[in-house]
């Protein structure tokens, strides 16, 4: 896998998709125990919180996901409702020049909320490994989504789970950095 980037993107953190790969006994035991509903639960209740100010104060360089080998960014939107800012640490694939990010609520039947403030204001902000970028949110669908479909069960096959315990199709983002046309 390449490490170049685009003007505006943050390095790649080491631990990424070619941990996945080598089979890091933290990523595979991530992909064991993670889709679980108890582990799913102790997640959104206790390392979601922790992980939002851990990226925050770090400014995107601390993170428990990137601690067990799963590259993630800490994306800013802003409340449909509200238009206050929110915060929620995410998993996610580089995708043409940008990153890929999934809604799945730890497999919950109801899309996170996230997903709902990037359809009403499509423009927000990531911050990673100490950069933060502006992004343009997309929702991806046909052929594309079932590419980063791939791509995202190949690093985080626990994804699959909540898919089907959701019972809903799980909404796939592109971040686009807003300095790189598509």
């Amino acid at each position: 896998m390449s490490r170049e980037r685009a003007p505006g993107q943050p390095p790649m953190p080491a631990g990424n998709a070619s941990q996945a790969e080598t089979g890091g006994l933290a990523l595979r035991l991530m992909n064991k125990i993670g889709p679980t509903e108890w582990a799913a639960t102790m997640m959104r209740l206790f390392l979601v919180p922790v992980d939002t100010v851990l990226q925050r104060r770090s400014s995107g360089r601390l993170s428990v996901g990137r601690g067990l080998g799963v590259p993630s960014l800490l994306l800013t939107t802003s409340g449909a409702r509200t238009g206050q800012p929110r915060q929620v640490p995410l998993f996610y694939v580089p995708h043409r020049e940008g990153y890929a990010v999934v809604g799945s609520n730890f497999g919950l039947p109801h899309h996170p909320a996230w997903t709902i403030n990037l359809l009403r204001h499509p423009n927000c902000t990531i911050t990673t490994a100490g950069q933060t970028i502006p992004v343009i949110a997309r929702q991806v669908e046909g052929e594309e989504r079932e590419e980063l479909w791939t791509k995202i069960l190949d690093l985080a096959s626990g994804y699959q789970t909540y898919n089907e315990r959701s019972g809903r199709d799980l909404r796939i983002f592109h971040l686009q950095p807003a300095t790189t046309r598509r």
